[in-house]
């Protein structure tokens, strides 16, 4: 039968195959409104059974946790692998089997997180057995971190334990889906929520209230008119598409009812960033642009006025194109292209960590969050090659004497 769902049952100690990892772990609903302790419990019992050490760190409340694995000498530097274990929900889309079995349908492979990214996990997760079993003069670090979709707050809990526990590897291969081409941009991201407070009043009587819908109004031209100004006369940064910074707002609401002044307004703003822009400047310029909005609206009544409050900062990153980890990459791949990214990642977070990071992965971007999400099988083979050529190269007795500067 060509198409058929796959066996979710957990692979046995020592399998290296990536396909029956992938349809293991899609079957743990990771969605990151939900704990990811089952899984991570599990990535931990198949750590223990090939003798691979490992340690957890937790967000604050101790509901999710990210797993930091180590094979070869326990210490800083090496080579890690990153990939994060949580996916963005199913609820409202159109699926036409169940999103948490794996599906073949001809060369593709079909579930929530196939291609972003548990294909990656996967492989990183079936090479154990033959990594463990390498003699290696350089760790390799396995890092399964939590809450990429919403905050990629597990990232930065995790570089924050490495730091701690000296165990912080040198470089790092994030594996979001980006066809096996190395990545070496990425546009930063910065999400804020802004609130305008009015005050309440019959519409038949202005004066007596303060709009904080016609607030929000002037605020949201300005963006409209900041993001033209990007367009036509930004930073221009080749590679990205588009090649300059953007912003827009994604979220508005206010109001209850069409006599009554809006008391309330809010929208929610975010700046993508290319290389060389400072998110947080262009968040003071427009602080400063609105200081009349908000400067009419207390003259009114002092309770009002607007209030900026970020949500999510994630930072760009940029690897140079003469990088030994560059170099180390495009050999095992024995392809000379590289590429840039506008969606975000957690690799600008290593990056500002201390880790130099490149973004290289199974799968398209372009087939994720969406129903029916799917990954090609050649992708996780593909994959699957890089990881051992990837450790080989860098962190086995023989490896490229030119990679000595990551111990």
């Amino acid at each position: 039968m060509d198409d058929a769902p796959l066996s979710s049952t957990a692979p046995l100690p020592g399998s290296t195959d990536s396909v029956a990892m992938l349809a293991h772990i899609v079957s743990f609903n990771t969605t990151s409104n939900l704990s990811d302790l089952p899984l991570i419990d599990w990535i931990g019992q198949w750590m223990d059974a090939h003798g691979v050490p490992w340690s957890l760190s937790h967000n604050p409340d101790g509901t999710k946790a990210n797993l930091h694995a180590i094979i070869g000498p326990r210490t800083a530097g090496g080579l890690a692998f990153s990939g994060h274990v949580d996916t963005v929900p199913v609820d409202g889309q159109n699926w036409s089997s169940d999103p948490f079995r794996l599906q073949k349908s001809g060369t593709r492979l079909i579930a929530r997180g196939a291609a972003d990214m548990k294909g990656f996990v996967a492989c990183m997760l079936a090479a154990v057995p033959d990594l463990a079993a390498m003699d290696l003069k350089r760790p390799v670090h396995l890092l399964f971190t939590h809450d990429e979709e919403i905050t990629c707050d597990g990232a930065r809990i995790a570089m924050q334990h490495a730091h701690e526990h000296n165990i912080m590897p040198a470089w790092c291969v994030v594996g979001e889906p980006t066809l096996m081409l190395p990545v070496v941009g990425q546009k930063g991201r910065l999400s804020v929520r802004l609130r305008a407070r009015g005050k309440a009043g019959h519409s038949a009587y202005p004066e007596t209230g303060v709009n904080a819908l016609h607030a929000l109004g002037e605020a949201m031209a300005w963006v409209a008119a900041e993001a033209r100004q990007f367009a036509f006369d930004g930073r221009q940064v080749d590679g990205f598409h588009p090649p300059h910074s953007t912003v827009q707002i994604g979220l508005a609401s206010g109001g209850v009812a069409l006599n009554i002044i809006p008391e309330t307004a809010e929208a929610e703003i975010e700046w993508r960033t290319v290389p060389g822009d400072d998110a947080h400047a262009l968040l003071a310029r427009m602080e400063q642009a609105m200081a009349k909005t908000d400067q009419w609206m207390k003259q009114a009544d002092p309770e009002c006025g607007l209030s900026f409050e970020i949500i999510n900062d994630l930072p760009p990153f940029d690897l140079p194109l003469s990088s030994p980890l560059l170099t180390a990459v495009r050999q095992c791949l024995g392809a000379n292209a590289e590429g840039f990214i506008s969606y975000g990642t957690e690799a600008g977070i290593y990056e500002q960590a201390g880790m130099t990071s490149v973004v290289c992965g199974p799968g398209s971007i372009a087939q994720a969050h969406r129903p029916d999400e799917w990954i090609e099988r050649n992708q996780i083979e593909q994959c699957d090659v890089f990881l051992r050529n990837m450790v080989r190269r860098v962190c086995a007795p023989d490896a490229d004497p030119t990679h000595s500067g990551i111990t």
